[in-house]
Parts: structure tokens; sequence; C-alpha cells
């Protein structure tokens, strides 16, 4: 297998730049995730518990996985530039639930680039499959 050859440069990338990934949000995916972080509310595991005691209509997603779901827009952002970072920080601010069943398509839109540390900010949207927007947030990442 031959490797991939990773030429890009932080310089090369531009402004505006976007990238989008979708995901089906199902139960099997919310269970492996509550797996993964050791977080299992009833809210997120149990969809008869949730249309009992929320106004949810089947169990939700927790909402550090909908901020995960902009990995695959940053990744696809990096292979295409052929360039390699690291992830710095992120922000998230949940506007609507990710119910089990939903797809989820992110958005990423790189805004910023700080050339004196090659670091890059990116706005980050995510709506599910009828437009709603479910989170709002924003990425810093480090060119390397």
């Amino acid at each position: 297998m031959a490797e991939e050859i990773w030429s890009g440069t932080y310089e090369s990338v531009p402004l505006n730049t976007q990238e989008t990934s979708s995901q089906l949000v199902d139960g099997r995916a919310i269970d492996a995730f509550a797996h993964a972080i050791q977080s299992f509310n009833p809210v997120h595991m149990d969809g008869e518990w949730a249309r009992a005691n929320t106004h949810y209509p089947d169990r939700i997603a927790h909402g550090v996985m909908t901020t995960a779901l902009m990995s695959q827009p940053i990744v696809q952002f990096c292979e295409r530039w052929k360039i390699r970072t690291a992830l710095v920080s992120t922000s998230s601010k949940y506007i609507g639930p990710v119910v089990a069943g939903d797809t989820v398509t992110t958005t990423i839109r790189l805004v910023e680039k700080t050339d004196a540390r090659k670091r890059m900010r990116f706005t980050v949207e995510a709506k599910n499959q009828r437009g709603e927007l479910v989170m709002v947030g924003e990425a810093l990442e480090q060119a390397l």
C-alpha cells in the first residue's frame, strides 16, 4: 500500500473554505458513545423514560456527541488540503436536541488564520435532517 503524501501547507489554505459531513445518530451510535464516556443518563439510554419524563419524543444524544461530529469534516478538510493539524480547543452551544434516528449534518468553515502560531479557527454548525439548527460552535486547530 502506497503511503499518501501530505504535502500541503498552512499557507496554502484559503479563508472561508468549508467542509460538510452527515452522520446518522441512531440508538446504536448513542449506546457506543455512552459506553465510551461512561455516561448512562436515562434521557440518553431509554426512549420510554425520555417520553414519560421529558418533552423529548425519544432518547437524545449526549451534547458532547453532537460536538464530536465536527471531527469528520475537520478530517476531510485536512485530507483535501493535505495538511496535518491538532485540535487545540472547541466550544459548543446546543440549540436543539439530537433525537435517536436523526441525521446530523455538520459544516465547518475556516474563518481566521493566525499566522504567527499557524492556527486556524473554524465556525461549526450542525443541523438535523429537517434543517433545524442543533448546535453552533468553534474549533481551533494547530497546523503541524
